[in-house]
């Protein structure tokens, strides 16, 4: 709706977003440690992961959860029984520990009491129904829902986060578009539609989830290394030091700067 009132077509926007997605591929190596998964459980450690990164840093995310591992907490019943205040303290300095721990507790305990403790069995579903029990969890708002349906669920979709509207915004990839204000849903259908008849690969990635899995990627690494707050247009990539060493250690090794800046709005017009 947002689309045709803005009087955009699908394949205008399918142009913009594949030109955004083939430079910053050229730029940035495919990263298999974007997520890394330390335990043996995958969907369940993505969903403990996309909680405790609220509005905190990956690197604690990491540290965390190699903490909640080490004390045999990374499982749904050994989370649902942990003593409350010690869950918080280990997951500290995530934001929020003291909401963050009943809330991942309630989580494991509905795991447990709806599908056996298998977060892989909840995401089986389809996507509205998946969706639609996540948000009923607490802890868990559209992003969050969206980042684990992606990376846990391999359900194609595009997650709206702030990387994502800020980097929409500088470029300027969809410029009829509010896309810093305008709600979450509008955007994600903005992005998904022009894709939705794919079926097969899209650019380099063999799938459309494998796509939009990369195309966050993507838009994530940008902004943690370019596209920051403080942009880096002209700048070598800014480096972070995770608990996965080998996490965007191939990224902007000696780069000269922003692979965006030819078509970067902001950038011209700063």
């Amino acid at each position: 709706m947002a689309m045709e009132q803005a009087g955009l077509n699908d394949t205008t926007v399918a142009e913009r977003i594949l030109m955004l997605y083939d430079l910053l591929s050229a730029h940035l190596p495919y990263e298999p440690h974007w997520w890394p998964i330390f335990s043996a459980d995958q969907p369940f450690e993505v969903v403990v992961g996309a909680v405790l990164v609220q509005q905190t840093r990956w690197e604690a995310v990491e540290a965390a959860v190699l903490r909640l591992i080490g004390r045999g907490w990374l499982a749904p019943a050994a989370l649902a029984s942990a003593d409350t205040g010690e869950l918080a303290a280990l997951i500290r300095p995530c934001a929020f520990p003291s909401q963050k721990a009943p809330g991942l507790q309630a989580i494991a305990r509905h795991l447990l009491a709806h599908h056996g403790g298998d977060a892989a069995a909840l995401l089986r579903q389809g996507r509205a129904d998946a969706r639609r029990e996540l948000l009923a969890l607490p802890r868990v708002g559209r992003e969050t829902a969206d980042t684990i349906m992606l990376y846990a669920g391999h359900h194609p979709l595009f997650i709206v986060d702030a990387y994502a509207r800020r980097l929409f915004d500088r470029l300027g990839v969809l410029p009829e578009l509010d896309v810093l204000r305008m709600p979450y849903d509008a955007l994600q259908d903005a992005v998904e539609r022009p894709f939705a008849g794919w079926a097969g690969p899209i650019a380099d990635a063999p799938t459309p989830h494998a796509f939009f899995w990369r195309l966050h990627a993507l838009i994530d690494e940008a902004c943690i290394h370019h596209c920051l707050t403080t942009p880096r247009c002209n700048l070598p990539g800014a480096r972070r030091s995770f608990a996965e060493q080998r996490k965007c250690a191939e990224h902007c090794v000696g780069c000269a700067g922003c692979p965006l800046r030819g078509v970067c709005r902001a950038y011209r017009a700063a």
